[in-house]
């Protein structure tokens, strides 16, 4: 995850701090610019306050997080560049359509890539190792796509379904199963859905392990959640905001269906063999 990004769910800061994220936030290229002294006086905060915000983002001191973020920044500004121009105009090609098409998928994985954290997805590596059952819920376009994900899932050797609602019988079921067993996965493209918060909340008395996929790591339902996903979403029609959030999500479904074939490679491997042996009349 970027600096940027990691900033912005930052949790627990003082006054000051929040003072000099914002500062940062607004300021990005004063960054490059800036020693710690400097920045302290534009942010009307102190270098004390700096060191212990980089020191709360896993660096030792500024001179660090400065290093880092010069790395980080031209990618950002490129990401920024692509996403603020709308993809096609009433002038727009059809050379156009083939080829931004191609840019916004690929610029729509690169930016989420860059807000996804290792630590959160090894952490969600072993809730998908151990999982028995997958159920993705959804609705609206979601729920198609959750049906078109539990059916990869289901390839990977592990009993997937979609969900649009819940109801009571389901949740006896969800009680009756071991916690680690289940593994609910909630889509919500701005992370406001009433009917996927209510769902999250039922689920969660019942201890199963969740996930949701959303805009936002702040948003209401990711409290109800063990883990959050943040993903690339746009609001405007015409910046494709469909196929940005659908080649968002596809990237990151793609990441869980490769982690849940990795922990069963052996037993997809056998079962593989005899599918084959079946097929040649063995």
């Amino acid at each position: 995850m970027m600096i940027i990004d990691k900033m912005k769910i930052l949790d627990h800061l003082t006054i000051q701090e929040k003072y000099l994220v914002d500062y940062i936030i607004n300021n990005q290229e004063d960054i490059l610019k800036k020693n710690i002294n400097e920045l302290a006086k534009l942010s009307y905060t102190s270098s004390a306050t700096i060191s212990r915000l980089c020191k709360k983002l896993g660096f030792n001191g500024y001179k660090e997080f400065k290093y880092q973020y010069a790395a980080e920044y031209s990618h950002l500004l490129e990401l920024k560049n692509d996403f603020k121009i709308e993809p096609f105009s009433s002038e727009s090609s059809i050379d156009d359509a083939l080829n931004k098409i191609e840019l916004l998928h690929k610029r729509a994985i690169e930016y989420t890539k860059s807000l996804l954290d290792r630590q959160v997805i090894e952490r969600i590596y072993q809730l998908i190792k151990n999982a028995k059952y997958i159920e993705i819920y959804g609705t609206g376009i979601n729920f198609s796509l959750a049906e078109i994900y539990s059916l990869n899932f289901e390839e990977e050797g592990v009993i997937s379904k979609a969900y649009n609602s819940l109801n009571p019988m389901h949740l006896q079921y969800l009680k009756q199963r071991k916690p680690n067993d289940t593994v609910c996965i909630y889509l919500t493209h701005t992370g406001q859905n009433k009917e996927m918060l209510k769902i999250a909340k039922d689920i969660r008395k019942f201890h199963a392990k969740s996930i949701v996929i959303c805009d936002h790591k702040k948003r209401e339902i990711c409290k109800y959640c063990d883990e959050t996903i943040v993903i690339m979403t746009t609001q405007n029609t015409t910046e494709l905001s469909n196929a940005v959030y659908i080649a968002s999500l596809q990237y990151v479904f793609n990441i869980f269906t490769s982690l849940k074939l990795i922990s069963n490679y052996s037993y997809l491997e056998e079962t593989t063999k005899a599918v084959d042996k079946f097929k040649m009349g063995e």
